[in-house]
């Protein structure tokens, strides 16, 4: 079904299309690519002779170069920037407050599966009755406009034998687009398979084949945008779908903040992607009764039916108006708790702030090789703090593609903040998806260059990034040299396989004080002291 359109347009224009939550359990994050190279994890692994059906068009890629000004626009900065995940503003709050439809009815955990050819013939009614909500469809691959047996050899039967029993439907269709045009032609077939159908989930581009893993995050961020811009242009409600670590590593999150989010993550307790989800496939072997064979089962929380089609939704008592209600948390909160602050969270009333009980905040020096790219809030942020007595440690973040820039970034930092005292680390956030290509030894040398250098000059130093970066990308040697700032949101407690001292556990913090969300963390060392009496960071 095409999306209320009032409603859809509203969303785009807060970008938050793919608001989401996260699970409250533990999470071993997996490998990077791990979970997306092996052929038998593929939906596709019995599709013979696609290769050669599909058709290929053009090579544009977008730039990555990191273009490092504060103005520029949301749109230019996409095209011309690596997505900077640490600073980016949250617009889910515009939404909370834009939004003109009822907010109880936001948040819906509903059960539901995945389905393609490789089922069979399903039994329908036997599904819905075991208790199953909703199903996302395969309507096909590639360019099925061109080829049309690559319209799914079920879908017609599924999407209507499904609906005659009253089942939710959603739809995906699977990628193998190298480029812009490809992936919109893919967009135009789906639309084609799909427009005379009630759908009442998002339209998902399943973009997952191993070959995607080996293209630069601009190209896949302008594929994925491709297909769900020309899918949304049709009035659909439109998402992507992949394994975690390809989510998390290969597409900018300012194009993941647009659309749907449904994140592949098996045998886990929750998946390790920290950022907001709408749908998880948690398990690839399920069994349903009505299907015949394994089946992908799946999570969903956000409420998609009320918000396609919110004219004829029907509450059924289970809705609410927070993800948290849905997953309660349980963590140890350490000896301190603090927030991260950045250009992004403007004028902030540390009054409020130290009020509401804030210990700390880790503030945002700048970014880059230059100390011309200062966060302009800089000097404000440190100069409240310390006269609200909130205490504070400073993090600068990364686009270092060498050991070589990463020593000017550290250079850069030092200009930035000599003079100033902090009573918590200097932290080297180290997580912008440009860096992905690098080998494991880069990544290693470029923190070891930034970290020794300020070490050098009387800091206490760390490195901040992901958990499942942390685990992967780095060499554990130099988490015996530096502190560890984790971050890993919506779990009980961070899947980082070392020992780390700060957990950066939710981006949707709410503190008087400050307009909008911010990050919140937990500190279990006693920095104030060690600063103080190992003469360290000014004192």
């Amino acid at each position: 079904m095409k999306i209320y359109k009032t409603l859809l347009s509203l969303l785009i224009t807060c970008g938050v299309i793919s608001s989401g939550v996260m699970m409250s359990a533990s999470a071993a994050d997996s490998n990077i690519y791990n979970d997306i190279t092996n052929s038998s994890e593929s939906k596709e692994d019995e599709e013979l002779n696609v290769p050669d059906q599909v058709v290929k068009v053009g090579n544009s890629a977008l730039t990555e170069n990191a273009v490092q000004d504060e103005n520029v626009s949301a749109s230019a900065a996409m095209l011309e920037t690596p997505y900077n995940v640490f600073d980016i503003y949250d617009a889910h709050q515009k939404y909370v407050k834009l939004h003109s439809g009822d907010m109880s009815m936001i948040y819906k955990k509903a059960e539901g599966i995945d389905v393609s050819y490789a089922q069979g013939k399903i039994d329908w009614q036997a599904v819905k009755d075991s208790g199953i909500d909703y199903a996302i469809i395969r309507a096909g691959y590639g360019n099925a406009n061109k080829y049309p047996n690559q319209v799914d050899t079920w879908f017609k039967y599924n999407v209507e034998e499904a609906a005659k029993v009253g089942m939710d439907i959603g739809i995906y269709w699977y990628s193998y687009a190298d480029d812009v045009e490809t992936a919109r032609y893919e967009a135009e077939s789906c639309y084609e398979a799909i427009k005379d159908y009630d759908i009442k989930y998002p339209v998902y581009f399943d973009i997952e084949e191993p070959k995607h893993k080996n293209f630069s995050a601009a190209k896949v961020s302008e594929i994925i945008e491709s297909f769900c811009s020309t899918i949304e242009s049709k009035g659909y409600y439109a998402g992507v779908y992949s394994f975690a670590s390809l989510l998390s590593t290969k597409v900018y999150q300012d194009v993941l903040d647009k659309y749907a989010v449904w994140v592949a993550h098996w045998d886990v307790a929750a998946p390790g992607y920290a950022h907001a989800y709408g749908m998880w496939q948690y398990n690839a072997k399920g069994r349903v009764k009505g299907i015949n064979t394994e089946v992908d089962l799946d999570h969903c929380y956000i409420n998609y039916p009320y918000l396609i089609s919110p004219e004829t939704y029907e509450p059924d008592g289970t809705e609410t108006d927070s993800s948290e209600q849905l997953f309660p948390i349980s963590v140890d909160k350490g000896k301190a708790k603090g927030i991260d602050v950045s250009v992004w969270q403007g004028k902030i009333d540390w009054g409020k702030v130290k009020s509401s009980g804030v210990d700390y905040a880790i503030i945002r020096a700048g970014y880059g090789d230059l100390a011309t790219q200062t966060d302009k809030y800089f000097e404000a942020n440190i100069e409240g703090a310390e006269k609200a007595g909130v205490n504070s440690g400073v993090y600068w973040y990364s686009y270092a593609s060498s050991p070589e820039d990463a020593v000017l970034e550290a250079e850069a930092c030092y200009e930035v903040i000599k003079g100033h005292k902090f009573e918590y680390p200097v932290y080297y956030a180290v997580e912008d998806p440009s860096i992905a290509a690098l080998s494991n030894k880069e990544i290693t040398d470029i923190v070891n260059a930034f970290c020794s250098t300020l070490e050098k000059k009387g800091y206490y130093v760390g490195v901040k990034s992901y958990a499942n970066f942390l685990n992967t990308r780095i060499d554990k040697s130099v988490y015996s040299k530096y502190d560890v700032w984790v971050a890993h949101y919506g779990v009980s407690k961070p899947a980082f396989n070392s020992h780390f001292n700060m957990w950066q556990f939710t981006n949707e913090g709410k503190i008087d004080g400050i307009k909008g969300y911010v990050n919140c963390n937990y500190a279990y060392l006693d920095f104030p002291g060690i600063m103080k009496s190992a003469h360290k960071n000014g004192f």
